[in-house]
Order: C-alpha cells, then sequence, then structure tokens
C-alpha cells in the first residue's frame, strides 16, 4: 500500500498495466508458412498454380473485362483455355 503523500512510489498491489495491443498468443506463422498452408488448401481442391508475363496493354484490358463481367482473373484465364485449346477437335 502506499502512502498517500509520496506520489513517486509505485503501488505494488495496483492494477498491472498490459500493453497496447492485442495479447501474443504464441502461435503466430510467417508470410511463408500461411503461404504454404494455403497452396496445400488449393491443391486439395485440385487446383494447380500457374504463372504468366504478358503485355500491359494485355493485363490492362483483362483487368477491364474482368470488372465488366464481375468474374475473377482465375475464371477467365480457365475458360479461354477450355475454350482454345481444350477443344474436341
Amino acid at each position: 500500500m502506499k502512502h498517500p503523500k509520496l506520489k513517486q512510489e509505485h503501488d505494488l498491489f495496483g492494477p498491472i498495466r498490459r500493453g497496447r495491443g492485442r495479447p501474443a498468443t504464441g502461435a503466430a506463422k510467417s508470410s511463408a508458412q500461411r503461404q504454404k498452408e494455403r497452396r496445400g488448401r488449393l491443391r486439395d481442391d485440385g487446383k494447380a498454380f500457374l504463372t504468366v508475363h504478358v503485355d500491359a496493354t494485355v493485363l490492362e484490358g483483362l483487368k477491364a473485362y474482368i470488372r465488366f463481367k464481375d468474374i475473377t482473373p482465375d475464371q477467365v484465364i480457365e475458360k479461354l483455355l477450355r475454350q482454345q485449346l481444350l477443344r474436341k477437335r
């Protein structure tokens, strides 16, 4: 207990102050670990990964098409590949 006249003395039984922010759980993962788990979930769902390099004007056109149709880039690429390359001849 603190003497009322002493303002510099710390109260040993007073409230404990926590730091700012959300308390740490100790189970935090790195970005690489989260991405690895995401890839694993997608692989389990039968998805594969494709990285492509396209001209900037083509990319702008793709983005405009995506906004117009309100679909994801994945859906556009998959539809194009199915229609153009995987169709029965």
